[in-house]
């Protein structure tokens, strides 16, 4: 007998949990039915067409989804809770929705933040329940607009948005840094980048400076062309660590990634080579977080 019904639905993908009587799903259903695939989406549509068969097959069991799906863009607009926000905090405050086949979905809350900068967020807020533990937490979530997120318990207390995987590919396909660019791979230039990125404002020069050399230095030939890609996405990365670091990470901080094994990967070497100590969550805590304020709001 299944309990619930959980869906991460975002910009580009959908995922969708069925889930037994434990906290584990048996069966997962992932697309890239994202909520911006189509400039006018029928999302009930969309739903039945991604997770009918389930939708017929267990009528009775609660539905709950977060993401993008909650946005502005999305099915059914979500308010933002203010941070810090609680698991307890996102149980209370799902917004209800009835289909017209009669069944029930339970939208999750995003989160927005005014102190110590203004900052929203849509979809982490459900993979943070599913990370929360009694230990205060830093997690790292690499992506498009990379997330830190400081975990208080079960509590989300602040983070902050780092635009750097939209910045990499803004840079390297519509500017001229990306005309030299191959497909090449070189893991001693993506260090380097990290390290010129992580040591920007304290030895000379600063990111739009020395963006530049991935354009100078091939030209140079002092760098190969298959070299670029990886310059530039480590100087991104060590510039991203520096401003988090600066926002407030304690030496002995070992910050958990959750994302893409790719993505986990890159960021663990960046991380490696600033002097961090990372630890890897897995790809898929959206599941568990689902699960969590579910049962935190009475559904299961």
């Amino acid at each position: 007998m299944s309990a619930l019904i959980g869906i991460d639905w975002g910009t580009t993908s959908f995922r969708a949990y069925l889930f037994d009587q434990s906290s584990e799903y048996t069966e997962m259903i992932s697309s890239d039915a994202g909520i911006m695939q189509e400039r006018y989406p029928d999302f009930e549509a969309i739903l039945h067409a991604q997770i009918g068969s389930w939708l017929e097959h267990h009528p009775a069991t609660p539905i709950i989804a977060s993401g993008m799906i909650t946005s502005r863009q999305g099915w059914i607009e979500t308010p933002y809770l203010a941070c810090p926000a609680s698991l307890n905090d996102l149980a209370a405050s799902l917004t209800s929705h009835k289909l017209q086949s009669g069944h029930e979905i339970h939208f999750v809350a995003g989160i927005s933040q005014l102190r110590p900068s203004a900052n929203i967020m849509r979809g982490e807020e459900t993979q943070m329940a599913g990370l929360a533990s009694v230990q205060p937490m830093l997690a790292v979530l690499p992506g498009t607009h990379s997330k830190w997120i400081w975990m208080d318990g079960d509590s989300i207390s602040r983070f902050t948005t780092f635009m750097t995987g939209e910045l990499f590919q803004a840079i390297t396909k519509h500017t001229i840094l990306g005309r030299l660019m191959t497909d090449g791979r070189d893991p001693e230039s993506f260090e380097s980048g990290v390290r010129e990125g992580f040591a920007t404002g304290s030895e000379g020069g600063g990111i739009l400076s020395l963006l530049f050399e991935a354009r100078a230095k091939p030209i140079l030939q002092l760098m190969d062309p298959d070299s670029v890609g990886d310059y530039i996405s480590g100087l991104l990365l060590g510039t991203e660590i520096r401003e988090a670091v600066a926002l407030g990470v304690q030496e002995d901080t070992q910050p958990v990634l959750c994302g893409s094994n790719q993505l986990v990967q890159r960021y663990q070497a960046a991380l490696l080579t600033c002097g961090l100590k990372p630890a890897a969550a897995g790809q898929d805590s959206a599941s568990s977080g689902l699960w969590r304020i579910a049962g935190e709001a009475g559904l299961i």
